[in-house]
């Protein structure tokens, strides 16, 4: 009777084995547009920067950058124009010798037979009061505390986007119980992402609602680690919109924000 068992038991196994297919093609490429005006918040000029691209496959390494589109940025209340160049491979940049604090900027994007607009106005920003190493460690080990600390602006509701170093280590943030008092938090970062100078700069940016909801959505899916079994990832759609075609899924944002930065030296990596 116990080797009947057994067998029904390991039949029953074997045949719940199914082959899955799985279509990886790749056939709707979408523009991506990551674009943006900064103003440091000690400075009246700032900087536009454009990254253009198109979305890849997801085993693809390669991107392909946009290097023909002509990019300009638009300050409305005067109607000046500023046309930004080409850097590198899909980057394109300008200095704007004064941002206007009351006006609205729109971006102005053309490739072929498309054309791409956002509008947005400057989001202020606090200063950063100081940046520390922390004494606390992770529990694998390999991560670095960075305190941080900052008061928020007296205005009722203040959203922010911290970046650590250069390799997209970023943490969204708002004044919910903190409005106008200072703050005080911690960011875990890998040892193996400190420059080898020991050398990080951290940099706060001012930034609005809708752009705070966009980024906690990114910061959500791309963190999520539950394996194969997890939801995908949804698309997230900013606000650029293609003119010429309104159900075109354009993935990207345009921001116009203040910011702060600031250098912590000589981290100790035991």
């Amino acid at each position: 009777m116990r080797k009947i068992l057994l067998f029904i038991s390991l039949l029953s196994i074997t045949s719940c084995e199914k082959v899955i297919d799985i279509d990886l093609s790749f056939s709707n490429e979408n523009y991506v547009i990551d674009a943006k005006i900064n103003k440091h918040v000690n400075s009246k000029s700032g900087v536009s920067e454009v990254l253009i691209s198109k979305s890849r496959p997801y085993f693809e390494d390669n991107i392909a950058y946009i290097n023909d589109a002509k990019v300009k940025i638009i300050e409305l209340i005067t109607n000046k124009e500023f046309s930004l160049n080409l850097m590198s491979d899909g980057l394109y940049k300008t200095e704007i010798d004064e941002v206007n604090e009351q006006s609205e900027y729109k971006l102005v994007i053309e490739h072929q037979s498309n054309k791409f607009s956002s509008i947005e106005t400057l989001t202020k920003s606090s200063l950063i009061d100081s940046v520390i190493q922390g004494e606390r460690s992770s529990l694998s080990g390999d991560d670095i505390e960075i305190v941080t600390t900052f008061t928020d602006l007296t205005q009722k509701e203040n959203y922010f986007l911290f970046e650590f170093g250069d390799k997209g280590n970023l943490q969204v943030a708002r004044d919910l119980y903190i409005n106008g008092n200072s703050f005080t938090f911690s960011y875990f970062i890998n040892k193996n992402e400190i420059p080898e100078t020991k050398k990080l700069k951290v940099k706060m940016e001012g930034v609005n609602y809708n752009y705070f909801k966009y980024m906690l959505q990114i910061l959500i899916q791309t963190n999520t680690q539950n394996g194969p079994f997890s939801t995908p990832p949804a698309p997230i759609k900013g606000n650029i919109i293609n003119n010429n075609n309104e159900l075109d899924n354009v993935f990207g944002y345009f921001k116009v924000c203040e910011y702060d930065e600031y250098f912590l030296e000589d981290i100790i990596i035991d």
